[in-house]
């Protein structure tokens, strides 16, 4: 029989997005002093400087720890928040007259920033930036929970969490940001959901695994369903990767083991509920398993 079993103890952790330098805090106080008054603009100094430090860390600084990184990447989604008035104030036609300079936002492909449209420069899109930073914080979630020793309950009990948490953000990327963001691939409708289902699926792996290991009866009806809705959701994770093929291209170029690995879990998650049964009966009673073909080199394959 040709194994189909996943490696047990490999979960995929989403890379990060990187992204240049800005200077936020003199074109937007600028902005606010010409556009209202000088006292506005004092006014606001504090947050835009907390805006323009945020930022700054988040871009420039690579001695943070993942905690400290998804803190950094709260804060200045906040920040965001508190100041987006401001950018929807500020025209973003570069034809159109401003009473500041202009915001160049540049964000590159978490996954090739190399690639042909690995990169998004937008003048003052604030919703391009925290479309960017939801991202993060999904792929900083994603590396928290690989972090995780998860070898024992607590470690598998706080990467069940970050991943839950991971693809929440990812959801939201999905639902309500990516439809108004042109932007690189990994930005898309289409990737944001596949995130999503990824990590949920990581994360109900990590469930089941939790459950199985206080629970050894092998004739647990509802692990057997665990263990089907565990293979759905990393189904429709593979499914919407390999359904485009530019997106299939994309994830290969960051690493080609993924797909194998994410249909090696869709297999053993369909597979193991019948081995499972099959064990406890007798071998005159046990069914023969679905053997599996190993896959193939092209991707398409998988279908």
């Amino acid at each position: 029989m040709s194994n189909v079993n996943p490696n047990p103890e490999r979960v995929l952790a989403i890379p990060v997005k990187k992204s240049d330098p800005v200077d936020l805090y003199r074109p937007l106080r600028q902005f606010v002093a010409t556009k209202y008054s000088e006292s506005d603009a004092q006014k606001v100094e504090s947050v835009l400087e907390t805006l323009n430090k945020c930022r700054r860390d988040m871009v420039e600084r690579g001695d943070l720890s993942l905690p400290m990184q998804r803190d950094c990447l709260i804060h200045y989604f906040k920040c965001l928040c508190m100041v987006e008035p401001l950018f929807t104030a500020i025209p973003s036609d570069a034809d159109s007259e401003s009473d500041s300079d202009p915001i160049i936002f540049v964000w590159y492909d978490a996954f090739n920033p190399k690639h042909d449209n690995g990169v998004s420069l937008q003048r003052n899109s604030i919703q391009l930036e925290k479309a960017a930073v939801l991202f993060n914080l999904g792929a900083i979630h994603s590396q928290i929970g690989a972090s995780c020793d998860r070898t024992t309950a607590l470690g598998r009990h706080l990467a069940m969490e970050a991943f839950n948490a991971s693809a929440k953000f990812f959801y939201k990327l999905w639902q309500y940001f990516s439809k108004d963001v042109s932007a690189t691939l990994d930005l898309t409708v289409l990737f944001a959901e596949s995130l999503h289902w990824l990590l949920s699926a990581q994360a109900e792996d990590l469930k089941l695994q939790q459950r199985l290991h206080h629970n050894n009866t092998n004739d647990d009806a509802s692990s057997n369903l665990e263990q089907h809705n565990v293979s759905k959701l990393y189904r429709a994770a593979c499914d919407l990767i390999l359904c485009d093929s530019v997106a299939t291209a994309l994830v290969v170029s960051f690493d080609e083991t993924w797909i194998t690995h994410l249909s090696l879990k869709v297999k053993f998650f369909e597979v193991e509920p019948r081995r499972r049964r099959s064990s406890i009966l007798p071998k005159s009673e046990r069914l023969p398993l679905f053997q599996f073909r190993p896959l193939d080199d092209n991707a398409e394959s998988y279908h």
